[in-house]
């Protein structure tokens, strides 16, 4: 079979499916069955004719094995598969060395405004805390989220010393006193 036959078929199936192409003034007068006179048409009201609404779109929850998801974070055009679908980044923070792998990332803040969840889910683990304290776009994906690095903090204060020698740690605590706050109480 050729290809132009398989989307022919394809199309044709897709429109069967989906109820066919509508015409919206003759099939909505044939769908509305006819009304008898009224004798004051004044009192009386049009029916609003009511078309089905398409099911709500599925989000698709993207699973991957260690493997992939290490090779997924090594790759250096991430960011932009992340600002396609940020379920990705998700993805690639349920696995130790891949989440790792990640905060290694050049993009890293790039990443992180795609999906602002990035800093609980890399801090989750040790290995990765340690290596986004160390990154230089840290103190843009701390204050997107900062709950996560106040977890990694609660769980080793070691990792409140280490943020502190931050190049950026003077605008981490002007853009966030609280998280100044936190890491003094954690020294």
């Amino acid at each position: 079979m050729r290809r132009s036959h398989f989307f022919r078929l394809a199309l044709i199936s897709a429109l069967l499916q989906c109820g066919g192409p509508s015409l919206p003034g003759s099939a909505a007068q044939e769908a509305s069955p006819p009304s008898p006179p009224a004798a004051d048409a004044t009192l009386r009201q049009p029916v609003p004719v009511l078309e089905p609404q398409p099911p709500a779109p599925k989000v698709a929850v993207v699973r991957v094995d260690r493997l992939t998801a290490f090779r997924m974070a090594r790759d250096p055009w991430l960011y932009k598969s992340a600002a396609a679908d940020p379920g990705i980044v998700a993805a690639i923070c349920q696995h130790p060395l891949a989440a790792w792998m990640l905060t290694r990332n050049r993009h890293l803040g790039e990443i992180a405004d795609s999906d602002h969840y990035v800093c609980r889910r890399l801090t989750r683990w040790r290995l990765a805390a340690w290596t986004l304290v160390q990154n230089p776009e840290a103190d843009h994906v701390i204050a997107l989220d900062p709950e996560g690095i106040y977890r990694a903090i609660n769980r080793d204060p070691h990792i409140a010393h280490r943020l502190a020698k931050h190049p950026m740690f003077n605008q981490m605590v002007v853009e966030n006193p609280d998280l100044g706050e936190f890491i003094a109480r954690h020294m």
